[in-house]
């Protein structure tokens, strides 16, 4: 009996000390959170440093260009005025000076998962466009199949314009073609665009002209899309016969893609198809595809390897 009253005592008196108020002194600190351990993952909110009006993300994941032309991945860590460090896989802490930083851009996390960003904008198959458009600021230069010599520059995010001239000259059949292509973005995967290639030959004895207009639908990323479109030759005042053409990118690693456009049109009566497959190599300012030609109709058929080029990406080149 005494011990339950003695028990009943003491619970009495923790329950008076733990209400009893706080006496005064100096101001107490409420507990904080245990600090992390080194490495340990947080599922948190990234906190965010603005250094001289830009943004980086401390602990996400960068694709990171030097003026240099190195190229390499990593989680930045740490960011002041004039530097920023991140941590590698293969490099380990990396310091970068801002002075010799070219391009910054954040992946996404199936990009990190994969191990690569973006190359390129996917703006075209082998060469025909798609509906995905340059960036302000960018260009590229393109040769096809020796001869021919390609060059395309974003005057905005949706207008772009090309000119195709022959490398030689007067080797063939002399001609200048302009490209001037609009892109409409309608979602992150989704665009339409429109364009026309007009070409005029520049001999004395000829000076002829024609081209065709063309709308296309694309759907994807930078370097996994397809495109679907519809085009129509254009000679003086008259328009030809309509000519579809569906086609594809898909990037199946790091530095090579899977790229394939084909056309389908009604040749007279026979009607038929015609196109390219191959693959491309790729990093963010060079790329070359080797490809070949394939045809079918009712009365013949044939596959012929007939198409390479390569091609450089100059100006304010953005990898996304």
């Amino acid at each position: 009996m005494r011990f339950l009253l003695l028990l009943g005592g003491l619970l009495l008196a923790g329950s008076a000390w733990a209400q009893q108020p706080v006496l005064p002194g100096p101001p107490q600190v409420p507990a904080s959170p245990a600090t992390p351990l080194p490495g340990s993952v947080q599922t948190s909110e990234l906190p965010v440093t603005s250094v001289i009006g830009r943004h980086e993300v401390i602990g996400q994941v960068y694709s990171v260009e030097t003026v240099k032309g190195t190229q390499f991945s990593g989680t930045l860590r740490a960011a002041n005025e004039e530097s920023l460090t991140f941590e590698t896989k293969e490099l380990g802490l990396v310091t970068l000076q801002r002075a010799n930083l070219r391009q910054l851009a954040s992946l996404t996390p199936e990009q990190v998962r994969r191990g690569f960003n973006y190359v390129g904008n996917g703006t075209r198959m082998f060469f025909a466009p798609t509906a995905r458009g340059l960036h302000q600021g960018e260009g590229e230069v393109q040769v096809i199949d020796i001869f021919l010599t390609s060059v395309n520059y974003g005057f905005t995010d949706n207008i772009s314009v090309g000119l195709l001239v022959p490398i030689i000259p007067f080797v063939g059949i002399p001609f200048v073609a302009v490209a001037p292509k609009v892109s409409v973005p309608i979602s992150d995967k989704f665009r339409v665009g429109a364009g026309i290639l007009y070409g005029f030959t520049t001999s004395f004895d000829a000076g002829e002209s024609g081209g065709a207009g063309y709308g296309v639908a694309t759907y994807g990323t930078a370097d996994t899309n397809i495109t679907l479109g519809l085009g129509y030759g254009l000679g003086g005042t008259s328009f030809g016969s309509p000519v579809g053409v569906v086609g594809a990118n898909v990037r199946v690693s790091r530095l090579f893609s899977l790229v394939n456009e084909t056309y389908i049109a009604n040749f007279g009566s026979r009607g038929g198809l015609a196109g390219l497959g191959g693959l491309r190599y790729a990093s963010p300012r060079f790329n070359a595809s080797l490809g070949v030609l394939y045809f079918s109709s009712r009365n013949d058929s044939g596959v012929y390897p007939a198409y390479l080029d390569v091609a450089f990406r100059f100006g304010k080149v953005k990898l996304r």
